[in-house]
């Protein structure tokens, strides 16, 4: 049995006033989180992230070469954590997963999801991660 390090991370933006160093990671990792907004989320802007990051409402994993934004959703039947723009180093971000899932097991998250185009299937398949549904979408 293979035995890997979780590497002990907090989110930035977990009710606690942002740091200097979170306002430098933010700035370091601010790239990577605009490429994965580009391409997944067009309703957000990186300004809008940023607010959501600094009142609470999502949390920022910053790593060296990568970096993370979540969000704990809370529905009727339970509570889930999204992991909404995530980008750079993907065995970095492997790496960051099971402490992010920690994370949202320790506030009460019974699942995890994500948004991502269909490649990310063969990836995500090995961390335990199945497709749910399918979104259409349609301009109007």
């Amino acid at each position: 049995m293979e035995h890997r390090r979780v590497e002990r991370r907090s989110a930035v933006g977990d009710g606690d006033p942002l740091t200097a160093a979170a306002s430098e990671a933010w700035a370091r990792c601010r790239g990577w989180i605009e490429a994965a907004l580009a391409a997944a989320d067009p309703l957000n802007t990186i300004a809008d992230v940023e607010r959501q990051v600094e009142s609470g409402q999502a949390q920022f994993w910053p790593g060296e070469r990568s970096a993370c934004v979540t969000q704990v959703v809370d529905y009727p039947a339970g509570r889930l954590l999204n992991l909404w723009l995530c980008g750079g180093d993907l065995k970095e971000l492997r790496r960051m997963l099971p402490a992010i899932e920690a994370w949202a097991r320790s506030r009460g998250c019974g699942a995890a999801c994500l948004t991502g185009r269909a490649a990310w299937g063969a990836v995500l398949g090995k961390y335990g991660f199945r497709p749910g549904h399918i979104t259409f979408e349609k301009e109007l």
